[in-house]
C-alpha cells in the first residue's frame, strides 16, 4: 500500500496564497514571512471539523532531484519498485514524490565521512561530497517523504468547501546556502496557484468545540502560527450563534508586521465579540511574552474558571511548558491538573 493510500489521502488544489508578514524595507518583523494558504480537494469533498489540521505530502524540488541524479550518474528513467508507492515507476518520479532528501538514514552513513555531523541533509552531502553509491543500496536505504501538519484556520460552516492554512516558510543556515523547511517551502515558493498536491485532513480528538463548551467561555493561547485554529473556533462560535464570551492572548514579535487577522479580530473587538490581549515582544524596551500577560490578567483568568472556561494552548512546546506554568501560578497546580483531566485544558503543541 502506498503512502498516499495509507493516509486516504486526496488532491488538493491551492487556491491563493497571500503574505501576511509584513517585510517592507524599515518594517521589523519575525525572521521568516508567514502565508495564508487556501485550498480545497480537486474534485471529491472534504470533510472536518475545527481544530483538526491538514496533512500535506511536499514534493522535492525537480532542481534538486537532476541534481543528485547527474551527481550519483543515475540514469533518471530506470524504473524502482518501492514499497510506499503502488506500482513501479521512474527514479525521478520516486525522489520527487516519495523519498526523503533532507533526512540522513543510517543506512547511506557508510558512504561518506565517518566524521561527518548531524547537520548535513543527505542532499547537502551528496552533493559536496560526490559518493559513489550503489544504486539498489540507494533506493533501498532512503527514508518515506512523510506528511507535515498544519493547524486548520476555518471552519466548515464558513468555507465553502475550502481550508485556509497559516504557514510560515522556515529557514535555516545550510552547509554553503540557505535551507527550508522543506513543507513550508513547497507551500510557501514553490507551489503556484492552480497547482496540486497531495493532502489529508489529520482529526484532533480533543483540541476542538464539542458541545459541552457551548455558552461557556474560551481562553485561547496562541504564538505565532499557534493562533491558526482559533480563527476557525471564532467562525465556528459565530456562526453557531454560541453566547459564550471568548478571549485570546496572542504573542508575536512585531505588531506592525507580525499581527495575524488583525481585520478579522478586530472586527469581533468592535461587535464585542472577542477580547483581545497581545505580547508583541520586540516592541517593547523590556520583552513582554504571552505568559506574562496571562499573569496581568490574573483576576480575569480566575473569574472565567470559576464559571467553567476551557483552555486552549496552540504552538511550541515551550509555549505549552510556559502557560502551564503561569496557569499554575494564577490557578494553583492542582486546579490546572483538574483541568487536564476534565479535557478543560486541551494543548495542540509541536
Amino acid at each position: 500500500m502506498s503512502l498516499f493510500a495509507k493516509f486516504k489521502a486526496l488532491r488538493m488544489v491551492l487556491h491563493s496564497r497571500e503574505l501576511c508578514s509584513s517585510h517592507q524595507d524599515g518594517v521589523q518583523t519575525s525572521l521568516d514571512p508567514v502565508f495564508k494558504i487556501v485550498c480545497g480537494p480537486s474534485q471529491s469533498k472534504i470533510s472536518y471539523k475545527v481544530g483538526d489540521a491538514l496533512g500535506v505530502f511536499p514534493t522535492n524540488s525537480l532542481p534538486l532531484v537532476n541534481s543528485i541524479l547527474s551527481t550519483l550518474q543515475y540514469d533518471s528513467r530506470v524504473f524502482v519498485a518501492s514499497r510506499y508507492a503502488d506500482s513501479p515507476l521512474p527514479v525521478q518520479e520516486f525522489l520527487l514524490s516519495y523519498a526523503d532528501l533532507d533526512k540522513f538514514p543510517k543506512a547511506l552513513r557508510p558512504f561518506f565521512p565517518e566524521d561527518l555531523d548531524d547537520s548535513w541533509s543527505l542532499a547537502e552531502a551528496i552533493l559536496f561530497y560526490r559518493p559513489s553509491i550503489p544504486f539498489e543500496k540507494f533506493i533501498n536505504g532512503l527514508s518515506p517523504l512523510l506528511p507535515r501538519f498544519y493547524s486548520i484556520a476555518s471552519s466548515p460552516d464558513c468555507s465553502h468547501g475550502q481550508l485556509e492554512l497559516l504557514v510560515r516558510c522556515i529557514s535555516f543556515p545550510g552547509k554553503e546556502q540557505v535551507r527550508y523547511g522543506l513543507c513550508s517551502a513547497f507551500l510557501c515558493k514553490y507551489l503556484q496557484e492552480g497547482m496540486t498536491f497531495q493532502g489529508f485532513i489529520q482529526p484532533t480528538r480533543y483540541f476542538t468545540l464539542e458541545k459541552k463548551s457551548f455558552g461557556k467561555p474560551l481562553i485561547m493561547v496562541g504564538v505565532g502560527t499557534g493562533i491558526a485554529p482559533y480563527k476557525g473556533f471564532l467562525q465556528h462560535r459565530l456562526y453557531h450563534q454560541d453566547p459564550g464570551a471568548n478571549f485570546l492572548f496572542f504573542g508575536e514579535r512585531f505588531e506592525k508586521s507580525n499581527f495575524y487577522y488583525r481585520d478579522f479580530l478586530q472586527d469581533l473587538i468592535a461587535s464585542e465579540k472577542l477580547q483581545l490581549f497581545t505580547a508583541f515582544s520586540r516592541d517593547a524596551e523590556s520583552k513582554m511574552y504571552v505568559q506574562d500577560v496571562i499573569e496581568q490578567q490574573k483576576e480575569l483568568i480566575q473569574e472565567n474558571y470559576e464559571k467553567g472556561a476551557f483552555f486552549f494552548i496552540c504552538g511550541k512546546k515551550i509555549i505549552g511548558t510556559e502557560t502551564k506554568r503561569v496557569l499554575g501560578n494564577v490557578l494553583g497546580l492542582p486546579l490546572v491538573q483538574e483541568l487536564i483531566l476534565e479535557k478543560r485544558l486541551i494543548l495542540d503543541v509541536y
